[in-house]
């Protein structure tokens, strides 16, 4: 039987999309390539937004049943090891979690199959099948090397920069300037850490802590691509993630440590779309367009998507208009809701690429605390951008 609603991906927006769908009636069937648990590089992190949204529909207990590392901020540290303590707000309240990916997948997979949503592991799609203009379904090899078709009335991408649908239509296109690469492993027995993110700013890049226990952390460095060392293009990102930490100012924090996991990579990051409806289909999530994990939202970004997305399909299949008029109101919600939250995700990358600016920053955030909680929270999402991306708060940057 043909499903309503086929989604491409079980991370969290295809989830989040499929769950919110089968709650309003209709048939879901997700396809994911992978199996789950599976290997992902991510902050594994649930900023105070996300945690608010997996409240609010009945999904944060099982995540709180596992005993999340709460974390209530950031640390930022500059290329000479200064550092400001940005607090989510309200300060003192204002928390999320770091909780392993694995887990975390494993969790959701299984809630979404309690809400009777089919998910078929190890199902390849590879082409879209259009008919008359229409995306309709897609068509692939599942883990056994069988073909197969499944159609549906709508399709949504949540499959990250694999994206079907958007290389099929020609609307991804990369990003010149971010072409960056992440390299992610585990360390045990790491020195200070505590109840914050860290990010630490190295040339061409960054390398970010995210406390999982009081020993073990998920340590991942983002780099441009124009620092990648030969090392590196030969296969070795162990040795290049090892020597980048070693050359930090954080190195004596790593004396004596190996990584406990393998050196997960991707790259390169960055990419935008053209457009993320039409043609009988949606993108949730990074989907969307992907910057990098700096600002830790890619979780909350894959809810907040995936609850717009739910109220434009909604409407499509309910009134059997789906056609580009119909969907091109996500766009639009997308670009209001996102818009200026996407120009500071970019405006904080090219600051940390000037040293002088970076420098500048974390000093004057370090000196007004309320400034650099005002940061924090507004990539955190605890309070609204528009409290940063205004004249008023850059006076006070620049003049405080």
């Amino acid at each position: 039987m043909n499903s309503d609603v086929l989604v491409l991906g079980a991370g969290p927006a295809g989830i989040a999309v499929s769950l919110l769908m089968a709650g309003s009636g209709y048939n879901v069937e997700i396809l994911d390539p992978a199996f789950f648990p599976r290997k992902k590089i991510c902050g594994e992190f649930l900023n105070p937004q996300a945690t608010e949204w997996l409240h609010n529909r009945n999904l944060l207990k099982p995540l709180l049943d596992l005993n999340p590392f709460p974390v209530f901020g950031m640390k930022i540290f500059d290329l000479q090891n200064n550092s400001f303590t940005g607090h989510y707000a309200p300060r003192g309240k204002g928390k999320g979690y770091a909780i392993p990916r694995k887990e975390f997948d494993t969790i959701m997979v299984a809630e979404a199959r309690k809400a009777g949503i089919s998910i078929r592991e190890g199902f390849k799609a590879e082409h879209l099948i259009i008919e008359n203009g229409q995306a309709v379904g897609v068509s692939g090899t599942d883990s056994n090397g069988t073909r197969f078709e499944k159609r549906s009335r709508i399709l949504v991408g949540a499959d990250g920069r694999n994206n079907l649908i958007g290389r099929t239509f020609g609307w991804m296109r990369g990003i010149r300037h971010l072409r960056k690469y992440a390299f992610m492993t585990y360390f045990e027995g790491l020195a200070e850490l505590s109840n914050y993110g860290e990010v630490h700013l190295v040339p061409g890049g960054y390398i970010g802590i995210a406390p999982l226990t009081d020993t073990v952390a998920n340590v991942a460095l983002v780099v441009d691509e124009k620092v990648l060392s030969q090392q590196c293009l030969n296969g070795n990102s162990k040795d290049f993630l090892l020597a980048n930490i070693a050359s930090s100012a954080m190195r004596q924090r790593f004396d004596g440590l190996e990584p406990i996991a393998p050196v997960l990579t991707a790259g390169p990051l960055a990419f935008e779309m053209v457009r993320t409806s039409g043609r009988g289909t949606i993108l949730v999530g990074d989907t969307c367009g992907f910057i990098d994990p700096f600002t830790g939202e890619g979780i909350n970004y894959a809810y907040l998507s995936a609850t717009m997305a739910v109220r434009v399909l909604d409407q499509a299949l309910r009134s059997n208009h789906i056609n580009d008029e119909t969907l091109a109101a996500y766009d639009r919600e997308r670009q209001r809701t996102f818009g200026r939250k996407f120009k500071m995700a970019r405006l904080l990358q090219k600051a940390i690429t000037w040293p002088a600016v970076s420098k500048f920053l974390v000093q004057r955030f370090a000196k007004t605390i309320e400034l650099g909680d005002t940061v924090v929270s507004a990539v955190g999402s605890t309070v609204p951008v528009e409290r940063v991306w205004s004249l008023r708060f850059l006076w006070k940057v620049v003049f405080s």
